[in-house]
């Protein structure tokens, strides 16, 4: 037991070596530089009584969430180069990657979502303040959003049900390009295609390993009857039953993901965070601009 705990010591040793080298070159992806945090334009205006401090230290923490997953990509991509030279050793190649790499890449796949998520969270909350600052017809209450009356029930609005509240509060502004951005990230082929529904599949059931092992081997479904019908030639041609149908059990699984795929797939969803989160200070700097002084 010694023996093999020094042995896989050693190799966890040499491994992250390597990593700190390659991590320590000038050539990691993504190449964009990290956010900065120039928020002094949020101070330009009178936003309520603590809007402006809302707003900042709202911006701050999806800025810092920005930033930590370029940090975490550039350190996916050094752990993938050092992988290269194990794939013929597979043992040792799991083993660096189930001690140093899976849970980086977990928290990457759960990032494209998370920001979304955090930009109409804080949409919703900033620019109502900023409604409230340039409007004074406008009202303190923000429908299917706050917490209900007569016991201040919280909700917990639908994703989309929070995008048409964003996009009522917005609605004194210009804010397609805003939409369109957010819209494209974490979209349907990223989450179904690329990553195999990673996300919700980790939070809800079995998820998709990475690298190797096949998951979920056994399938359960309802489908609709069939029946062989034969034609007028005496050929059989099998046919839906309507309103008829029986469980299937079948071998089927979920294959592993690819993780130099995957970090090509989750690089492109960051580009297009960043380019999201752009927008949004554009917007940010546009209507509060647009407060009476």
């Amino acid at each position: 037991m010694i023996e093999s705990q020094r042995k896989y010591v050693e190799l966890l040793k040499t491994a992250y070596e390597e990593y700190l080298q390659i991590y320590l070159s000038e050539d990691l992806k993504p190449s964009l530089s990290y956010l900065k945090y120039e928020f002094d334009f949020i101070n330009d205006k009178n936003i309520g009584v603590l809007g402006n401090e809302m707003i900042v230290a709202d911006l701050r923490e999806v800025t810092n969430i920005l930033n930590e997953w370029n940090h975490l990509l550039h350190r996916w991509y050094s752990w993938n180069t050092v992988l290269e030279s194990y794939k013929e050793e597979r043992q040792d190649e799991w083993e660096i990657e189930s001690e140093f790499v899976k849970l980086i890449i977990d928290k990457c796949l759960f990032a494209p979502s998370r920001v979304k998520d955090a930009l109409i969270n804080i949409g919703i909350e900033g620019f109502h303040q900023i409604r409230l600052a340039t409007d004074e017809n406008y009202e303190d209450k923000i429908a299917n959003y706050d917490a209900r009356l007569p016991k201040l029930k919280p909700q917990y609005p639908s994703r989309p049900v929070k995008e048409k509240i964003l996009g009522k509060i917005l609605s004194f502004s210009n804010y397609a390009e805003f939409f369109d951005k957010l819209s494209a990230l974490n979209g349907y082929l990223y989450q179904k295609q690329s990553t195999q529904d990673y996300r919700n599949l980790s939070s809800h059931s079995i998820a998709p390993r990475i690298t190797a092992g096949v998951v979920s081997p056994v399938n359960r479904a309802i489908k609709k009857m069939t029946e062989m019908r034969e034609n007028a030639d005496g050929s059989f041609l099998e046919v839906e039953i309507e309103d008829e149908f029986s469980v299937v059990y079948s071998y089927g699984g979920t294959e592993p993901l690819d993780r130099n795929k995957l970090f090509e797939a989750n690089i492109e969803e960051f580009k297009k965070a960043t380019g999201c989160y752009d927008e949004f200070k554009k917007l940010l700097k546009k209507t509060i601009s647009e407060i009476p002084n």
